[in-house]
């Protein structure tokens, strides 16, 4: 909470007004706190909706702007539209629902990998499997249902990159506009990875797992490739960054003993950016068989720190990565590509690693501002007709 208000103090002092906010009744918050229930919580929202409450201020308001795809925002976006007789937009950072089920599948198929590495006899096995089994095809079920109801009710909707409008499936291809993509690196982590490259000389004895620890990123992929890589290099380690909380780590630490690398993996928790880039940078290789993603920033930063990268090959990173000198893709759940992708870049190198070439912040801010100024232009007129 004290973060919370932190931040939300941060954005009154750079000018920003609040006009409302939405909630979920205090009910629905004491359950989430229930161990293992906060993601039937998050199915408990779709299947209602109308439990997200608004607060808003009276006043004249000349648009709605979405920033992110979590349902409490989306659904507000469009509540608040109709009520106020203003045009809206949302903004899509990931993929809300996929349209193809082979995708959605090999989702499912990683979380159901992680959970049977955690369990101890079969039975436990067998019954995580079936639970996140059963969650995510009833939440995605009511995402397709909701969303594709909510989103239908806006003016525009932007996806952050084109993979989004991609994996939402053909009938949103012409629906989504995407930015192409809307994210890029700022020019002080340019600076800072430059700096970082320059003074790289030689390669550290170890790999790199590119996303976070969770199983939509390809963890327990990334444990038993790294696995079958080490029987051929045995000196070598797996770096896993950022912070990983504490129930997680230690049933990480358990499927590690189980799948005989214990020790061999190691844990860094949460380093300040620039020792970030400089792990990356002294790494081998990223490994990254990560599911899902729209526009991957990890895979840029590797890039352009000299390091290649295997990954599979999901649509974001196909549309961006693919083809580029230093990153090697394979098809999801081959495994056996993915490690001998692997090894032979261990033991062969690579001729050259190169990043895309993609827009800089102030022309994606350009693009923003002009769609949203569209978009309230448009409010104007509209209100000036039934006047």
């Amino acid at each position: 909470m004290r973060e919370s208000v932190s931040y939300l103090r941060e954005l009154k002092n750079s000018g920003i007004e609040f006009a409302g906010y939405s909630y979920l009744p205090t009910s629905m918050y004491k359950l989430s706190g229930v161990a293992g229930l906060k993601a039937v919580l998050e199915n408990m929202v779709l299947l209602a909706p109308n439990a997200v409450r608004l607060k808003v201020n009276k006043g004249r308001y000349d648009a709605v702007i979405v920033l992110h795809e979590n349902w409490d925002a989306v659904y507000a976006g469009a509540v608040l539209a109709e009520l106020l007789g203003a045009k809206n937009a949302v903004l899509l950072q990931l993929p809300p629902f996929y349209g193809s089920r082979k995708r959605f599948s090999n989702i499912v198929k990683a979380l159901r990998l992680w959970r049977g590495l955690m369990s101890n006899t079969p039975i436990e096995k067998a019954l995580f499997e079936y639970e996140a089994l059963v969650r995510c095809s009833v939440a995605e079920h009511l995402r397709r249902l909701r969303y594709g109801d909510a989103l239908r009710k806006y003016t525009l909707v932007l996806g952050v990159s084109r993979a989004v409008a991609v994996e939402m499936g053909p009938n949103w291809l012409g629906r989504v506009f995407c930015l192409d993509p809307g994210v890029s690196l700022e020019e002080e982590d340019l600076r800072i990875v430059s700096s970082v490259r320059e003074g790289i000389k030689e390669k550290g004895n170890y790999v790199v797992f590119g996303g976070r620890f969770v199983a939509e990123k390809g963890n327990a992929e990334a444990l038993l490739v790294f696995k079958a890589i080490s029987k051929r290099f045995p000196g070598l380690k797996l770096v896993v960054t950022g912070r990983v909380n504490p129930r997680l780590y230690s049933r990480a630490l358990r499927i590690c003993k189980k799948l005989g690398i214990e020790g061999k993996v190691v844990f860094t928790g949460y380093v300040p950016r620039e020792e970030r880039f400089e792990i990356i940078a002294r790494a081998k290789l990223m490994l990254y068989p990560s599911h899902v993603d729209s526009f991957p920033y990890a895979i840029l930063e590797s890039l352009h720190l000299g390091t290649p990268v295997v990954a599979y090959r999901i649509p974001a990173i196909e549309i961006y990565y693919g083809g580029l000198p230093g990153v090697e893709l394979v098809q999801e759940w081959d495994l056996e590509a993915l490690t001998v992708k692997a090894i032979d870049i261990l033991e062969r190198g690579v001729d050259a690693v190169e990043p895309p070439k993609i827009k800089s912040w102030e022309e994606i801010m350009s693009e923003e501002v002009s769609l949203v100024n569209k978009l309230v232009e448009e409010n104007a007129i509209k209100i000036a007709d039934s006047s």
